[in-house]
């Protein structure tokens, strides 16, 4: 799996991964994270659930299906606890907030909305149960890979095949971008007419 991190995610999407529409990342300039599903299926007003997962993340990143809330589930303090107890990441279906903190502390954080409400820590959701991401049906243990660009998820049956094209598809990307800085332009590279 190691080697998902030399891809960056428009590669592996174009490679077959399927991309969580609507998530961005919290910072522009994220690098590629990759890890196992650990997922959450909560309210948009139960951040509870999602602090309590932190518990079960370690090497993993929480995926939250919030059903695209515009109320906070994640903030500073959770990144905290988080990167603490070495939880890769948090992608959320949903929203989050105290960015400024998330982002000194180099956490990778994905969601749909960026909100400065926070709902309340009510504990009435799952953990470890198949969610809805960004259109994405996900299960516990999907692969995750988040970047810049976004995030994108891959089954585990699918993971070699992803892998193969997406090596494929580096190799063509290189040898065109070498052609270009040799001169060449990319529409005469592509044969566009």
């Amino acid at each position: 799996m190691k080697i998902l991190n030399t891809f960056s995610v428009p590669n592996l999407c174009d490679a077959g991964a399927r991309v969580l529409k609507g998530i961005k990342p919290i910072n522009p300039m994220q690098k590629i994270v990759v890890g196992e599903a650990l997922t959450v299926k909560t309210s948009p007003h139960d951040w509870g659930t999602v602090v309590k997962a932190i518990k079960y993340a370690r090497n993993k990143i929480i995926v939250v299906d919030a059903n695209g809330g515009d109320i906070a589930v994640w903030g500073g303090l959770a990144s905290t606890n988080a990167k603490l107890k070495g939880v890769l990441g948090i992608v959320i279906d949903g929203g989050i907030r105290d960015v400024e903190d998330i982002n000194a502390l180099k956490f990778p954080a994905f969601a749909k909305h960026i909100v400065p409400n926070a709902g309340k820590p009510l504990d009435e959701g799952e953990i470890n149960v198949p969610i809805t991401c960004g259109g994405e049906l996900i299960n516990p243990k999907d692969i995750i890979v988040g970047d810049c660009n976004g995030v994108a998820v891959i089954k585990r049956e699918e993971l070699s095949e992803i892998i193969e094209n997406a090596k494929a598809i580096k190799e063509k990307e290189t040898n065109i971008r070498n052609k270009i800085l040799r001169g060449m332009d990319l529409g005469d590279i592509l044969r566009l007419r």
